[in-house]
């Protein structure tokens, strides 16, 4: 109890305003009391405050209302411990140096909130910016703008955090103007990586979600940022390319195919004849019509090559599908059909080997 009075004594001392150790006392209770009712139920009026905001603002759009949920209700349950403190410290020392320190965490608290929420928001789903019915084109470029969005919000909170230490940004940029050369020099590729950025959304040789080939990489684009793409291969590998390499090279955009071309070559054996090859190919042309998935207009299916070991048949059509997954899934359905047929016709499909023929019969000794 003596140390407590102490403790009473010198807060006393140290605030102005108050007179004695009770009313010192009387502060502390208050303001202890509202710490911990406002941290306690924090989340629940951070819930709150959300659920006016939606029916004030976001009503008329059920993603707006997801959006505005999922990027605001953390950040302001922070900030509303944040704001508890710096209340309580207001209850205790109205003036003074600790009111100033309580006054600094406060606002470096808001900033942090509000560059946290616009973070959020951008990140949110993209339906509360776009239309269910958006191109392709238009979401890749809503995706680039919000990566730059999202980098501006966080140098403009750094340059706000500078601001309350007494740092002003004009300081900041005059050192960037002593030593601009150094500057432009180190930002170099990330210029040259921004610019070819914007030539990539804008001449649109790929978008979010294409299937592309590069360097015989092939793979799905997920992101195009500002310094870099980022491409999902077949394999599962994410491959991160600087957007300079993305705008030179030659790349092959298989999803701005409205066809994929199927080409297979099966080889039978010799000892077939001429009618059985004649009808293994026009059995072979029914099996792939009969697949919904196959474009019927150009299907081919001849007898090209008397080949060194077999007798060769080359298949040639298209299919309506563009994604590898469901191309390989049809290619996979006439294959098994293909090997079913030959298996229940008994032809026989060729393989390398050697015949080796001898001039005189050979004497096997038993």
């Amino acid at each position: 109890m003596k140390v407590f009075n102490n403790i009473l004594t010198k807060l006393v001392a140290s605030i102005e305003g108050i007179e004695n150790e009770q009313d010192m006392l009387i502060r502390l209770i208050i303001a202890v009391a509202v710490l911990i009712v406002l941290i306690v139920f924090r989340k629940q009026i951070s819930r709150f405050i959300v659920m006016l905001l939606n029916k004030s603002i976001a009503r008329k759009s059920p993603n707006a209302q997801k959006a505005l949920r999922e990027s605001l209700t953390r950040p302001l349950s922070v900030f509303i411990s944040i704001l508890a403190l710096f209340i309580s410290t207001e209850i205790i020392a109205p003036t003074g140096e600790i009111r100033n320190a309580a006054l600094l965490v406060c606002k470096l608290g808001l900033i942090l909130f509000l560059s946290w929420f616009g973070v959020n928001l951008i990140n949110s789903d993209f339906s509360f910016f776009l239309k269910d019915d958006t191109s392709k084109s238009r979401k890749t470029a809503v995706k680039f703008i919000s990566n730059i969005l999202k980098v501006t919000i966080v140098i403009i909170a750094l340059l706000l955090v500078l601001e309350q230490f007494g740092i002003s940004a004009s300081k900041i940029f005059a050192a960037l103007g002593i030593g601009g050369v150094a500057v432009a020099f180190a930002c170099k590729d990330a210029v040259e990586n921004m610019l070819s950025g914007f030539i990539i959304i804008f001449n649109k040789p790929f978008e979010v979600d294409d299937c592309i080939e590069l360097e015989g990489t092939v793979g799905t684009v997920e992101d195009i940022t500002i310094r870099t793409t980022k491409l999902r291969a077949v394999d599962g590998s994410q491959k991160i390319y600087p957007n300079t390499v993305m705008a030179n090279a030659a790349i092959t955009n298989w999803s701005k195919m409205n066809k994929r071309a199927f080409s297979e070559k099966l080889t039978i054996n010799y000892s077939h004849s001429s009618d059985e090859v004649e009808k293994f190919c026009g059995d072979i042309k029914a099996i792939i019509l009969s697949n919904e998935n196959v474009i019927s207009d150009d299907v081919r299916v001849n007898f090209t090559e008397y080949g060194a070991h077999s007798l060769d048949i080359e298949l040639f059509f298209y299919v309506k599908t563009v994604k590898i997954s469901e191309y390989l899934k049809v290619k996979n359905d006439i294959n098994i059909a293909i090997k079913q047929y030959a298996q229940d016709s008994g032809m026989d499909f060729a393989f390398e080997s050697k015949t080796i023929y001898f001039a005189d019969e050979l004497q096997i000794k038993k």
